[in-house]
């Protein structure tokens, strides 16, 4: 397991070109955001873009995204790019740190280009709890003022035969001790939002229903969302008209979990609506949560 991870102010441009041109070179995997989604796919189905706006709207837990950078790092040998990687490897051997510096006249990025600049940053922050690491994060720090991406690639591969990060690479006791102690920390300092221990999370209809998932995953509670819609109402041929869907169901416990934080027009008719469920369906435990219990279950785990 060598790590070469390569930060820049974008991800694509001269950085990603220059990543991409080592990984070829010296046989490693390139590992980004793109690389990242498409691990989800099969559960989520996002790209690179769309994976740092999801883990932006809490839809993706950042300790899910660490563990898939760890898993491609114990696999083989990586380039990663643009995820942080200076911070989860920090002090990690057989690993080289690089930062890329573009020129000036590509640091003034405008319209859509700055929001994914702004998102990239707010990404790195809220997997890592900072959004620009310091100086001493890195082995090598290449300014591309006046120096084409060939160059910089030969920079890299000349630090990667000094520093030798090939023969200091291997999965050792010391280094997985290492490993879990990063991850550890960092989890901590994320707080109760990163404790997800479920292989994908849903897209979900409201905020509330996020962070209620996640003080059930402090807990260690398993839960489904929305799997099971309860039909309530149907036409004179026997055609459902209106159906009822539980935001949770806590399989452990058999119980479904409604969240109403809505006005109170439109709780009157969730109210009405589970009624209905429990008339037609009187073997079905359904407990609600109103918004004034709701935000003080949120409050004790410090989450606004």
């Amino acid at each position: 397991m060598a790590v070469i991870t390569i930060s820049s102010e974008k991800e694509e441009g001269p950085a990603h070109e220059t990543a991409s041109i080592t990984s070829q070179r010296l046989g490693f995997l390139l590992v980004d955001s793109t690389l990242i989604g498409s691990k989800l796919n099969n559960r989520q189905g996002i790209d690179g873009e769309g994976l740092i706006k999801r883990v932006l709207r809490g839809e993706v837990p950042p300790k899910l995204v660490k563990r898939l950078m760890v898993e491609e790092a114990l696999d083989s040998n990586v380039i990663i790019l643009n995820l942080g990687g200076e911070i989860l490897f920090h002090g990690f051997p057989g690993t080289l740190h690089v930062k890329i510096h573009l020129p000036s006249d590509k640091k003034k990025p405008h319209g859509s280009a700055r929001e994914r600049e702004r998102n990239q940053r707010r990404f790195i922050h809220e997997l890592y709890g900072k959004e620009r690491p310091g100086s001493n994060y890195y082995d090598l720090q290449v300014k591309l003022e006046h120096m084409d991406t060939d160059f910089a690639v030969n920079l890299i591969l000349k630090a990667v035969e000094i520093k030798g990060i090939t023969d200091k690479a291997g999965i050792t006791w010391k280094a997985l001790k290492k490993l879990k102690t990063n991850l550890e920390r960092l989890d901590s300092a994320a707080g109760v939002n990163d404790e997800f221990e479920h292989p994908g999370v849903p897209t979900f209809a409201h905020p509330s229903e996020r962070d209620f998932a996640r003080v059930l995953d402090f807990y260690r509670i398993k839960w489904q969302y929305e799997p099971r819609s309860f039909p309530i109402e149907w036409d004179e041929e026997g055609n459902v008209k209106e159906e009822f869907t539980p935001d949770f169901y806590l399989p452990d416990l058999d119980l479904y979990i409604e969240l109403t934080t809505l006005r109170q027009k439109l709780v009157t008719k969730k109210n009405r609506k589970i009624r209905r469920v429990k008339e037609l369906y009187p073997n079905i435990d359904i407990k609600i949560f109103y918004g004034k219990d709701y935000k003080r279950l949120l409050q004790r785990f410090g989450i606004k």
